[in-house]
This record gives structure tokens, C-alpha cells and sequence, in this order.
């Protein structure tokens, strides 16, 4: 018999045996409605994603061939103290923090600049230094995702 029945005494010295059986089957069946019922109250939900590309760091990653036409080499470099857009190698704004808060709508207007002077570049670089809070990384990610720059290419601060 399965079960929850009282222990019955083996000998006369007033001892009662401490064997128990406890039937696990109820468990087992509870378990798995339990299971099956959150599986079908569950909600599927897709998280959104944009699609960075890391740049080759190491010299043993074979080079991408050079294009036909000169690079525009686009890059918003996110530092503490604000944000430095750069074109080919050169600085072309420096824009600083207002305050404590980062002056996102300056920089989504000069990328829009840029977008419109080249609209045949899709690419940009993103890099921030270390303390630089991850919401301002995504937020100059949306930016050029706005301005139609979906090539981003997410790059660590050379020390």
C-alpha cells in the first residue's frame, strides 16, 4: 500500500518505528500541470536587436580588400565630457555635455549632415571610453540607425 498509513510497532519495548513511505506519484502529477500550464500562459516575446560587426583587432584576421572609392571613415567618439564626431582621421565637431546630460540633439543634427553630404555611406564607428554609460552607447547607436547609417561598427578606445 502507498502511503500515508501510522507506523505500526515491531516489538513490545513501547518504540514506535520511524520507517514512513511518502507517495511521491501526486507531486509528480501536480508538477508536471503545473509545468505544462505555465508553458502555455507563457508570453513569447521577440527582443529587438540591432546588428553591430566588431572590427579585426588581431593582425592574423585577413584585411578586407580596399573599395574602389575613398573611404568617408565616419566615427562618434563617446568620452566623458561629451562627443567628438570625426570624418577621415579629422575632427569635425566637438560637441560638449550640457550640464550633466549629453547633448544628443547636436549630434543627431551634424549626423544628419553627414548623412545627406555622403548618402551613399552607410558605415560609422562608435567607441566610448570606460565610464561613458551604456545608454549613451545606444542612444548614438539609434541615432545612426535614424539617419541611415545601419553599418555600425562598435570599437574600444586605444589606451
Amino acid at each position: 500500500m502507498a502511503g500515508g498509513g501510522a507506523p505500526v510497532p515491531q516489538s513490545s519495548g513501547g518504540k514506535k518505528s520511524v520507517d514512513f513511505q511518502l507517495n511521491l506519484v501526486p507531486f509528480i502529477d501536480l508538477l508536471s500541470v503545473l509545468i505544462s500550464f505555465l508553458l502555455m500562459t507563457s508570453v513569447w516575446t521577440q527582443v529587438a536587436r540591432i546588428n553591430v560587426r566588431q572590427q579585426p583587432n588581431l593582425p592574423s584576421d585577413d584585411p578586407t580588400p580596399p573599395p574602389e572609392e575613398e573611404q568617408l571613415n565616419l566615427a562618434v567618439l563617446i568620452k566623458s565630457s561629451g562627443y567628438t564626431v570625426t570624418k577621415k582621421g579629422a575632427v569635425v565637431k566637438e560637441i560638449e555635455k550640457k550640464g550633466e546630460e549629453y547633448d544628443s540633439a547636436t549630434l543627431n543634427e551634424t549626423l544628419k549632415q553627414m548623412a545627406a553630404e555622403n548618402p551613399e555611406n552607410k558605415d560609422i564607428t562608435v567607441t566610448s571610453e570606460d565610464k561613458v554609460p551604456y545608454k549613451e552607447l545606444i542612444t548614438v547607436m539609434d541615432i545612426c540607425l535614424e539617419h541611415n547609417l545601419a553599418g555600425i561598427s562598435v570599437a574600444g578606445v586605444d589606451a
